[in-house]
């Protein structure tokens, strides 16, 4: 990268982090008094208020994005359209980037996306500060029953919420040297974990399933790299799916969805899109 693209960068992780920080204080003061005034009345006004707060951030960072960044999201498929309805998105997982990307396709027009989020994020300046306050359930990914129990309450507690319930499967951020660690099977993805999917399944049963597939324009782009607008197509793909099709233990449907998108990573299109629109404005 050159100068003035690191100067780009800079300005738009400068711009994201002080959007999310001037919303951050109104959030925690909602939060905290959702604690103590339990009137289902005044609540469903928090909530109003929360889901409000949510999309004007996310406008705000989709403008950023594509009208002053000028990246493209060249969408195959149907994004979820219904504001109050529960369901379910899994997506591989590049860099932080792809949180940005999923949220300005799916919160714009349609539900609000809950993470879920390893415990540890909690403890990450301004993302973990978010996380908190919006409630994303945290998993802890106990090896012991109690810590399977804290895991499924806190899914199960998500899942009465109107929302997407957003798991990335591979669980972490793909990188070569996580890839060569696990020694994964794929040649661009990491290999897909199915416990808190598994959850996801077991609350949402008649929950449609969002399938996304983010293809990159250049294999390892960071984070940093994407906020300097030097790569502008993305290319998304978007199967659907019905969680009541999917077997109680999914690790075998996951696997076959995995081939399936490496293979789509490997060509950067696919076949069975039945809707195309690309978003740059």
């Amino acid at each position: 990268m050159n100068f003035k693209r690191q100067i780009i960068s800079a300005v738009s992780l400068s711009a994201i982090t002080l959007n999310l920080l001037f919303w951050i204080p109104a959030l925690v003061v909602l939060a905290l008094l959702k604690t103590i005034i339990r009137q289902t009345t005044v609540v469903s006004v928090f909530d109003v208020i929360v889901d409000r707060i949510y999309r004007i951030a996310v406008w705000f960072n989709h403008f950023w994005l594509t009208r002053v960044l000028k990246i493209k999201l060249d969408i195959h498929g149907k994004v979820p359209s219904d504001r109050m309805s529960n369901c379910i998105v899994i997506s591989n997982h590049r860099s932080w980037f792809d949180i940005l990307l999923l949220q300005s396709m799916v919160v714009r027009n349609g539900p609000l996306l809950m993470f879920l989020i390893k415990q540890e994020l909690i403890y990450v300046p301004v993302v973990g500060w978010i996380c908190m306050a919006l409630d994303f359930p945290r998993l802890n990914r106990g090896k012991t029953a109690a810590g399977r129990d804290r895991d499924y309450a806190s899914v199960a507690t998500a899942s009465q919420r109107p929302g997407a319930l957003m798991n990335f499967i591979e669980g972490t951020r793909f990188t070569p040297e996580k890839h060569d660690k696990q020694g994964s099977e794929y040649r661009h993805l990491l290999k897909p974990r199915s416990g808190g999917f598994r959850v996801m399944l077991q609350n949402l049963p008649e929950a449609p399933i969002f399938d996304f597939t983010l293809v990159y324009p250049k294999d390892g782009l960071t984070f940093w790299q994407c906020l300097s607008g030097d790569h502008l197509n993305y290319q998304v793909y978007i199967n659907m799916f019905q969680a009541s099709e999917i077997p109680q233990n999914p690790i075998g449907w996951l696997t076959q969805r995995w081939q399936e998108k490496d293979q789509l990573l490997a060509n950067g299109r696919t076949t069975e899109s039945d809707s195309r629109v690309i978003i740059n404005e």
